[in-house]
């Protein structure tokens, strides 16, 4: 998690004998639109998106699925959300992940749910009916491990690639089309180079195949397509795309005037390396006669595309969040589909500063004050700070950092040396810091407010605060073992005191006000998985420590245990997280919360305890959690697009009513 800075004037516990009151949520606000990167893919490599869309008969309304199940309902003529619900997998497929085909007949949807029984993949489809909940399930019409196939939404027509061919099954009969030399579609792990498809009519056939027949690296798109002529004859023409080299994993959808193209593009090269596909995809539009008529680069950052019952719209996926609606014309923009929070600062009163993206790349920062939000900057960005008092803020969109005045006003702008994925503003709020990645790895850069660069240490850690920490880390020194060392100094450079060398990881988190930090690692004294962590409060001048608080997993996942989620601005009070992960997948245990300076944890009710636990990874995507505690020690979670506000008794108290745009 991502720490955010704010202050908070010291505070007393109430003195009582009774035991202190759990915490309690005491304000909800919710953001219109998907959580942000909450659409996928399934577990399958190079499969078509997790969730996906629908339009209703008549174009009037899209629904959205994305990955968490959430279904919402739009209106597409001014893009006003008009239901929102969660979906249940089929009881077969308890833990499928679903797949929105489309509109069927009655109001109904179609969908895909791809999951595990007794170890074994499964794949169901069927209608759900939105009125009744009823499934039923449909004709499967999955592709298979053998061959490439396809059929219309009714089963009646199907298509394969069998043999260097195309087999079309119309009318009960089996017409075979030849493929030109060497782009037949390779099969590999039981997916395809290509990606095959039918009109909804099955008069027409499409086959998106690759030149090179190489999965690992792609190759030049070639789109070979089949129409039915009236006499029964059938017309076969080939186009050769122009754009990237292509990766597997593709869609193709008839729109009556033409085929929707949404095409993996091989990755040749990025900030995050080489090989494999782009996060976008290649967006292409081809004519009934095969020419192509306009594309988006996966530079756009789009995914998926469908199209309208009259053909003449279409919708994507921007980001992995949002639905946009285009024209099928010309790819032009028409109107976003809702917004996504991808930052959040608390400010006191329960009030946040939101950085929000909407449709056609567009975003805004914005204050949200209750269910109100009022517009500070119109500016995409992914990284928000608030200075101490408001009278500043901070963002960063990639590698342009940008200072704001309360209203919004952009103060100064610089570039930092990668891609920011944090912002803090020091104590005294003179200097901003950053989390920068590049390579060969992050490194951490700070600035005076009008972007003059401050020399930090090597291996300084973000952010900078009153001091400046840094860790050295022991890989093969004489002791064996793993072991890290934490120094801290002035930002002057003056030393001040350092921990000595530590078994394990150590982290360090400063307390907003500059004067505390709160220290974790792993115990010393533990000698097996999973390993109890160790938290305590420390003078940030001194290094002077308060008791320790042990904390040992609730699981026997060796890659589980507690970390530091959210400090309060003295740095006393903390949300405690308990996790776990591998390589893949990553899961969210639960929370504690707990007092540094007494070393003890507190009263955590079961909702915020256990309400928020969830799994992710390995093409289910589910929104991390954002914890940060405002000024007044009001304690934000921020769950996708929903704020929840949660006070702690004994703790929280009225603070000043900053914050940017505050009068």
């Amino acid at each position: 998690m991502r720490p955010f800075l704010t202050v908070l004037l010291l505070l007393a516990p109430t003195a009582s004998a009774a035991p202190p009151a759990p915490a309690a949520l005491t304000r909800t606000v919710t953001v219109v639109g998907h959580s942000a990167g909450a659409f996928g893919l399934p577990s399958q490599p190079y499969g078509p998106l997790a969730g996906g869309v629908a339009w209703s008969a008549d174009g009037q309304e899209v629904s959205t699925l994305d990955t968490t199940r959430t279904l919402k309902r739009w209106r597409t003529a001014d893009g006003a959300l008009l239901e929102t619900r969660k979906l249940s997998p089929p009881a077969t497929v308890p833990d499928a992940s679903l797949i929105l085909e489309g509109g069927a007949p009655g109001g109904s949807l179609m969908l895909q749910a791809h999951g595990y029984r007794e170890n074994r993949p499964v794949s169901l489809r069927y209608h759900l009916n939105l009125k009744t909940g009823a499934q039923t399930p449909q004709a499967a019409c999955a592709p298979s491990a053998a061959t490439l196939n396809t059929c219309t939404p009714d089963g009646r027509v199907r298509a394969w690639i069998e043999g260097g061919e195309l087999n079309w099954q119309r009318a009960g009969a089996v017409t075979h089309h030849t493929l030109p030399a060497g782009l037949a579609p390779r099969l590999e792990s039981g997916q395809s180079s290509g990606a095959l498809a039918l009109s909804p009519d099955g008069s027409r056939a499409a086959l998106l195949t690759l030149q090179s027949q190489d999965v690992v690296f792609g190759g030049q798109g070639v789109l070979l397509t089949w129409a039915l002529d009236a006499d029964g004859g059938v017309t076969a023409r080939q186009t050769v795309l122009t754009g990237p080299r292509l990766y597997p994993g593709a869609t193709l959808r008839w729109t009556g005037q033409g085929w929707l193209l949404a095409a993996n593009a091989y990755n040749t090269g990025d900030e995050n390396g080489s090989g494999g596909a782009r996060s976008g995809q290649l967006l292409a539009f081809f004519g009934a006669a095969g020419k192509q008529l306009w594309s988006l680069s996966p530079g756009v950052n789009l995914r998926g595309a469908w199209p309208s019952p009259d053909g003449a719209r279409f919708v994507t996926l921007r980001e992995g969040s949002l639905p946009e609606m285009r024209r099928t014309s010309d790819g032009a923009f028409l109107r976003g589909l809702g917004e996504s929070v991808v930052s959040a600062v608390p400010l006191s009163g329960e009030r946040a500063l939101l950085a929000l993206n909407r449709g056609g790349g567009a975003g805004r920062i914005a204050r949200a004050d209750g269910g109100r939000l009022t517009t500070l900057a119109p500016l995409k960005v992914d990284e928000l700070a608030a200075s101490l008092g408001g009278q500043r803020f901070a963002s960063a969109q990639n590698r342009l950092v940008r200072v704001h005045g309360a209203s919004g006003a952009v103060l100064k702008s610089w570039n930092a040396a990668g891609r920011v994925d944090a912002l803090a503003f020091s104590p005294d709020g003179q200097v901003l810091s950053a989390r920068v990645w590049g390579r060969p790895q992050a490194q951490v850069q700070a600035w005076t407010l009008d972007g003059t660069p401050l020399k930090l240490p090597a291996g300084a850690i973000f952010p900078v605060s009153a001091a400046v920490f840094r860790k050295a880390n022991d890989k093969n020194g004489p002791q064996q073992g793993y072991r890290e060392r934490l120094s801290v100094s002035t930002r002057e450079g003056k030393p001040l005191w350092d921990t000595g060398w530590q078994r394990g990881s150590v982290s360090v988190w400063p307390s907003a006000d500059g004067r505390a930090a709160a220290l974790s690692g792993m115990d010393p004294q533990a000698r097996v998985d999973p390993v109890t962590s160790v938290f305590r409060r420390v003078n940030a001048r001194t290094g002077q420590a308060g008791p320790s608080l042990f904390m040992k997993p609730t699981t026997q996942d060796p890659n589980s245990g507690w970390g530091l989620s959210a400090l309060e601005g003295t740095g006393r009070l903390a949300l405690l997280a308990e996790g776990g992960g591998d390589g893949c997948g990553w899961g969210l245990y639960g929370y504690a919360l707990a007092d540094l300076q007494t070393g003890r944890r507190l009263p955590t009710p079961p909702q915020l305890a256990s309400g928020y636990q969830r799994e992710g990874g390995c093409g289910f995507n589910v929104p991390f959690l954002q914890a940060a505690f405002a000024p007044d020690a009001k304690l934000l979670i921020r769950d996708g697009n929903r704020l929840d506000w949660w006070t702690i008794p004994g703790y929280s108290l009225p603070g000043p009513a900053t914050g940017p745009g505050t009068p």
